[in-house]
């Protein structure tokens, strides 16, 4: 389920298109929607870090796990 997770938030998306390509946080037009794509991209950061580390100790034999 990780895996899966990770490889979903590693797909390229976003909250808003503009003629079928995905607009990023600096290319949005209005502060509201910057503010969205802002959060939901440190967000994204933060839990593919997390799920990497989690996935790296996972993978490691039991007796060396924490």
């Amino acid at each position: 389920m990780l895996r899966r997770r990770l490889e979903f938030l590693e797909t390229p998306s976003s909250f808003f298109y503009r003629d079928g390509d995905p607009v990023r946080a600096e290319e949005a037009d209005d502060i509201f929607r910057q503010g969205v794509l802002r959060v939901a991209r440190a967000t994204g950061e933060a839990e593919r870090a997390w799920l990497r580390e989690a996935l790296a100790e996972l993978d490691q034999p039991s007796s060396e796990r924490r």
